[in-house]
């Protein structure tokens, strides 16, 4: 299925349910979302099935969304920074490369 990566910045957070926020967003959106990272002024989501353009062609209606989920508070410089299609990258070629693990379990390669 096909993803947009969204990151949305200037936001303030305080005991945030991520379950909470992925239902909203949903219910706004009509898309599955998923919550893949939260730092302290920004969020990280993956939204299925819909493109770039139309998340950020409905930004301020995004950004209202997020804000109503409770521990969540949008400022006034809150924006999606990034709106992205996730790569599609091939199983097999990752398994030829390099680098092949984490740096720290690269030894189990060794053996």
């Amino acid at each position: 299925m096909d993803k947009t990566i969204v990151r949305i910045s200037g936001l303030q957070f305080q005991g945030i349910k991520p379950i909470e926020l992925e239902r909203m967003l949903r219910d706004k959106i009509g898309r599955p979302v998923r919550v893949i990272g939260v730092t302290s002024e920004s969020l990280q989501l993956d939204v299925y099935g819909l493109e770039p353009e139309a998340i950020l062609q409905d930004e301020q209606g995004i950004i209202k969304a997020v804000s109503l989920v409770p521990g969540l508070t949008a400022t006034e410089v809150t924006r999606i920074d990034e709106a992205e299609k996730a790569r599609r990258v091939d199983i097999e070629e990752l398994a030829r490369g390099l680098n092949i693990a984490c740096p720290q379990e690269r030894w189990l390669i060794k053996l």
